[in-house]
Formats: C-alpha cells, sequence, structure tokens
C-alpha cells in the first residue's frame, strides 16, 4: 500500500504537466506564451514554469511595477500641487505685475480648480491684470508621449500626451450624429471645449462599410485641430466620441482665457511659458487626490494617463527633470533597491504599458507579485480588480462567472496582439497561488462564431488551475 501512494505521489507531476500543457495548445494558433504559477505556501503542490524567462510586451501590468515604485517613493499621501504665484503689487482693483501658474502634471487637475486659484484674485479685488500669466512646465521634459505609442492613436483618450500642464485628464468628449444612412454625419462638441475639428464622416450600412474598407480616421493639425473622415454605421443614431488633446499648453491657455473672462478678469498682457524664479509670492494652491486614490484609479481602471505620470515623477526626488527615460531608470532602481526584482533586461519605454516597445519577463511580474503578496498592506496589493467583481475584471468574459467569480484578484494588460493577467488566484484547496500569463502575437480571425477563442482558452486554464492547485 505505502508503495503504491509512493508510485502515485511521484508519477503527479508528471500527469498535471501532460493537462495544463494540452490546455496551452489550445492557444491561438502562432501566438507566444509565457506561463508561471507559483504558490504562496509551503503547502501548494503545483508550480508552473513555462517560457517564464521569454521576454513578451506587457502591456498594462507594467502599471504593478509603476504603482509599487511610485507607492515606494512617493508615499500614499502624496499630493500633486498645482500653484498660483504672483509678483508685483496691486493698486486698486489692478495688479500690476505678473502671476504664475506651477503645474506639476496633477493627473485630476479640473478647470473648477483653476477657477478655484483664480477666485484668489476676486477676492482681493483684481480685476484686471496689467501683465502676463506665466505658465511654469518645467517639471516635466522630453516627449509628452512615448516611443512606441502607435501614431493613430493618439488622437484617443487613453493616448492622452503625459503634460506638466495635464487639464479634465487632457481629454474632451464629442460626438458623431447620424442623419440617416447615405448623408454625412454632424459634429457636435460643446461650445465651451477650445478644440477646433472637421468633418467629412459619411453614415453607410454595415455591408457597404465592409466592402468598401472605410474607417472612421482622425488626423491632428497643428494645436489642437483634428479632422474626422470615413464611414461610421447606420445603426447607431450616436457615435460618442474622446479626443485627446494634441497641445495641452494650448488647452490650458484656453481654459484659463474662458475662466478669466467668467470671473470678469480682464488680462492686458498674454499668457507665455515662464519659470518660477526669485520674487515669486504664493497666492493659492489646490491639490489632488492623495496617492492611495490615485492608485485604486490606475489598477482598477487601467488608467494610463495617472500611471505616466506617476512614472515621471518619480526622478523628481532625486533632483531630475521627470521624462520617460528618467522615469523608467528611476522606476527600475526603485523596484531593485526595495522588492530586490531584477529588471535590467526589461526593455520598458514608459510606465503604462501603451508602448509596443515594452518587453519584460513573466518571471518578473511574478517575482514582484509575490513581493507584493508579503506586503499586503500597501494600496497597490489592494487595489486590484476581482474577477466579476471591480475594476477591469468585473466583467471579464473569462473570470466573471463560478468558479473563478471572486477566486481572482489580478492585473489585466491589453495591447494589439496581446492579452495578459498577472495576479492571484485561490484555487479549490483553499490555497493561493501566485499568476502571470502573457500571450502575444495574437493574430483571429475578422470574425468568428461564439465565444472568442481567446476567452475560451483563458478559461480553460485558468478553471484547470483552480482545480489542480
Amino acid at each position: 500500500m505505502l508503495l503504491r501512494l509512493f508510485i502515485l505521489l511521484l508519477l503527479a507531476p508528471v500527469v498535471h504537466a501532460q493537462e495544463w500543457k494540452k490546455i496551452l495548445d489550445l492557444a491561438p494558433e502562432g501566438s507566444q506564451m509565457a506561463l508561471v504559477v507559483a504558490p504562496l505556501s509551503t503547502t501548494g503542490a503545483l508550480e508552473i514554469d513555462y517560457r517564464g524567462d521569454t521576454l513578451l510586451p506587457p502591456a498594462s501590468t507594467l502599471k504593478l511595477f509603476t504603482a509599487t515604485a511610485a507607492e515606494l517613493t512617493l508615499g500614499p499621501d502624496y499630493r500633486f500641487p498645482t500653484r498660483l504665484w504672483q509678483r508685483g503689487q496691486q493698486q486698486g482693483g489692478r495688479w500690476q505685475g505678473d502671476l504664475l501658474f506651477e503645474f506639476t502634471g496633477a493627473p485630476d487637475l479640473s478647470v473648477a480648480q483653476l477657477g478655484e486659484l483664480l477666485t484668489q484674485l476676486r477676492q482681493q479685488g483684481v480685476r484686471e491684470i496689467e501683465g502676463n500669466i506665466l505658465l511654469d512646465t518645467s517639471r516635466f521634459s522630453g516627449y509628452d508621449r512615448a516611443h512606441g505609442w502607435p501614431w493613430n492613436n493618439l488622437g484617443v483618450c487613453y493616448s492622452a500626451p503625459v503634460a506638466a500642464l495635464t487639464l479634465e485628464g487632457n481629454c474632451i468628449q464629442a460626438s458623431l450624429n447620424s442623419r440617416g444612412s447615405g448623408k454625412p454625419a454632424r459634429f457636435f462638441v460643446p461650445a465651451h471645449q477650445p478644440i477646433e475639428v472637421t468633418s467629412s464622416v459619411m453614415v453607410l450600412p454595415e455591408e457597404q462599410i465592409e466592402q468598401q474598407l472605410c474607417e472612421l480616421e482622425a488626423r491632428l493639425g497643428p494645436g489642437n485641430r483634428y479632422h474626422l473622415s470615413g464611414c461610421i454605421s447606420d445603426q447607431r443614431d450616436v457615435l460618442p466620441l474622446k479626443f485627446a488633446i494634441n497641445d495641452p499648453v494650448a488647452h490650458g491657455k484656453a481654459r484659463i482665457r474662458q475662466e478669466l473672462s467668467r470671473q470678469g478678469i480682464v488680462l492686458r498682457g498674454d499668457i507665455v511659458p515662464g519659470a518660477l524664479g526669485s520674487g515669486w509670492q504664493l497666492l493659492a494652491q489646490v491639490q489632488s487626490a492623495p496617492l492611495a486614490e490615485l492608485l485604486q484609479q490606475t489598477l482598477q481602471r487601467s488608467d494610463n494617463l495617472i500611471a505616466d505620470l506617476l512614472l515621471k515623477t518619480l526622478p523628481i526626488h532625486s533632483g531630475e527633470a521627470g521624462s520617460f527615460a528618467s522615469g523608467v531608470r528611476a522606476m527600475k532602481t526603485i523596484i531593485q533597491q526595495h522588492t530586490g526584482v531584477d529588471l535590467h533586461l526589461a526593455a520598458l519605454s514608459d510606465g503604462s504599458g501603451l508602448s509596443r516597445d515594452n518587453l519584460i519577463q513573466a518571471r518578473q511580474l511574478a517575482n514582484l507579485l509575490r513581493w507584493l503578496a508579503a506586503h499586503s498592506e500597501l494600496h497597490s496589493y489592494q487595489s486590484l480588480p476581482v474577477s466579476g467583481a471591480s475594476g477591469t475584471l468585473k466583467y471579464r468574459a473569462s473570470t466573471r462567472q463560478p468558479p473563478l467569480q471572486g477566486a481572482i484578484k489580478a492585473k489585466t494588460g491589453t495591447v494589439n496582439g496581446s492579452r495578459n493577467l498577472a495576479g492571484y488566484i485561490d484555487t479549490a484547496s483553499g490555497e493561493r497561488y501566485v499568476f502571470v500569463l502573457l500571450l502575444s502575437s495574437i493574430s483571429l480571425p475578422e470574425k468568428f462564431h461564439g465565444p472568442s477563442p481567446i476567452t475560451a482558452f483563458e478559461r480553460e486554464l485558468l478553471e484547470w488551475i483552480y482545480h489542480n492547485g
């Protein structure tokens, strides 16, 4: 009896390996994959490392590193300040001198907060500014968008520019309205939004759009000018649109002028670039939400803009201007020093995972997840979406139904050709496992019947881990 039990225990890992490898064969044809599964306790029996050292695009799973580095460096109570400075003197209702807005990359800065800053002038009785308004955006340097961001996505809000002057998420909402098949669509944007859009979009039946390969296209002009062309379907009356601001400074200038007009303050000078130096006095400031709240938005909603603003902020505390390059270097150093995870092999261009140039190992993600599980007090751990319950996992088709519903706490990651998942799974045995699934080089038929092959593969693999872990 003891001999038979020994043989069964000896063969069990082999049987498991045969089973999960058969499931991997169900992945989309031609795709690349890495899979790491490891127990968090000493009693967990299942362990898989399938191509764990292969470098693949992390997509938004990279936000796990960005969030952790930001929390370790800035602390959960950190807030981005936006300040209004003054230099000169007041005579009656006139301010004889200049004002300066200091922007630091606050992700949630709103027009209402701009108005709150300018209200301080009204409370001082200022109705006229004889000097200039200066905009200090020197907190960041370099490009507002990272290497490897697709040019054809720059007009949409998930590719909004990562700028020190970020206002209303650098995003503007508009819409295309159908006037009937075969007619031009009508473009609508609220009058107060400071963008210029021309449109030659046609409304056509679906089959005609497919036959003509007629897609909706947005071309970016100078400043915040856009031209829409192509086609939209006659199956819906209204198509909501979200435009990424192309020129954050021009957008900021326009919004400041609007607020000055709304509050009845006349600007005699101009709005120009500037830098904070000596002789300035602080007039007012507003602050962002605390980092703990920003991290929740970053991980739950997979917010690219917040993630990249955090990345660019990391080097500030060491005296460097924030850029994508200096932010990546700072993140790698912080992660190595605090968690022991070595990212020297990872090729990284941003902190959001949007860049197609990003490459990382599943094993590196798994090592960070192990460290986070041992530091579960961190918001970077607590803020992860839960399957069928919250964030980007609330409606994920592969995980929202039993037995996986509520059993997975993980970060999703999707860019063109990649679909990833990295986090924790509570199995039927009561054990908790770290798992990382990176699936890349995906190409599917334009049309297929039934559920997505990726969804079916992901569900079968995760359910197998759930039942066998």
